[in-house]
């Protein structure tokens, strides 16, 4: 059975950011193994990761290659884990296929490993922790298109990146599904880019410049909304272009307001690593979790409710 858990059962949990574990003789080793170390998302996952560290007293460390993109970075930090004695790893994986031959020989040593934020195709993976991608993905789906005219046409452009992540594929696929419900809408095209935000901007820029009718722009990530955030500005495409796209980032924020992004759903990276940080500790001592997956929810924020006490929490969780 799939399990969901609401952002704030963590409000207890959360107290606790930033504070780190201590090591003591005996204490368990969780590595934590993302997909970068560069992104507000992934900051807030390891204040999680720290705060779930000193309340189930486990050791942890939180690693990334430098770019979201380089899968044999991320394959030889897993082996480095394995090496350094981990008892359990938690991963984001870059790559859905290219990670499974590192989490088999993790896992061969001992190793339990549950995938958070993004997964794996192995079934050797005790757990997946993070956001339901599909149903976030038929979210920004809605987003895209509320506030239009049911006569109105949207035409849609889409920057996805080019990592082999399945939570990028599994939020484009849940986007498809919403808007082929949606007569008025059609996905014209698909600007294909790196997961930074350089190559998110020239892809949406090109999608621009070449389909002109584009009213919609969406992006999957934190990177990718940035990118589109900076191309609307650039194209001074604001009053006819909605921005739709994930996390949050100061700046990605900051667009909400000065209205090149128009919705951003936001997810709870705090509670994925406490969570997953957590379950490991179980696992470790030697429990059975009783759910292969546990979700975590999502929230539209837009203009109108950014500065509700609820949704400015979420937003600045540490500042």
């Amino acid at each position: 059975m799939k399990k969901r858990i609401f952002a704030a059962l963590l409000a207890v949990g959360m107290a606790l950011a930033g504070c780190s574990s201590t090591t003591t003789q005996g204490q368990k080793y969780v590595a934590v193994i993302a997909k970068s170390v560069n992104s507000d998302f992934f900051r807030n996952m390891k204040n999680g990761v720290e705060s779930a560290a000193t309340e189930y007293n486990v050791r942890v460390t939180f690693e990334g290659p430098e770019n979201e993109e380089d899968y044999l970075s991320q394959n030889a930090l897993i082996a480095n884990a394995v090496k350094n004695g981990a008892d359990a790893i938690l991963l984001s994986s870059i790559d859905y296929h290219k990670t499974n031959d590192a989490v088999s020989e993790a896992v061969k040593n001992g190793v339990k490993v549950i995938t958070v934020d993004s997964g794996i195709s192995s079934e050797l993976v005790s757990q997946f922790i993070g956001t339901d991608n599909r149903a976030a993905g038929k979210t920004a789906g809605l987003a895209a298109v509320s506030g239009f005219a049911s006569e109105a046409k949207i035409f849609i452009g889409i920057v996805n990146c080019t990592e082999e992540t399945d939570n990028g594929k599994q939020r484009e696929e849940g986007f498809r599904e919403a808007i082929a419900s949606v007569p008025n809408a059609e996905i014209t095209a698909i600007a294909v880019t790196d997961s930074n935000t350089e190559s998110a901007k020239e892809g949406a820029l090109k999608l621009l410049r070449e389909y002109s009718q584009i009213n919609v722009l969406v992006g999957f990530n934190e990177w990718l909304t940035l990118g589109i955030g900076e191309a609307i500005r650039e194209s001074d495409a604001a009053q006819r272009v909605r921005g739709i796209g994930f996390d949050t980032n100061v700046l990605s924020v900051s667009m909400l307001e000065t209205g090149e992004m128009d919705a951003l759903v936001v997810q709870n990276p705090f509670a994925i690593g406490y969570l997953g940080v957590m379950n490991a500790a179980r696992l470790i001592g030697g429990e059975t979790l009783d759910s292969p997956e546990i979700y975590t929810e999502v929230l539209v924020v837009n203009k109108e409710n950014m500065f509700d006490e609820d949704v400015q929490k979420l937003l600045f969780r540490f500042q």
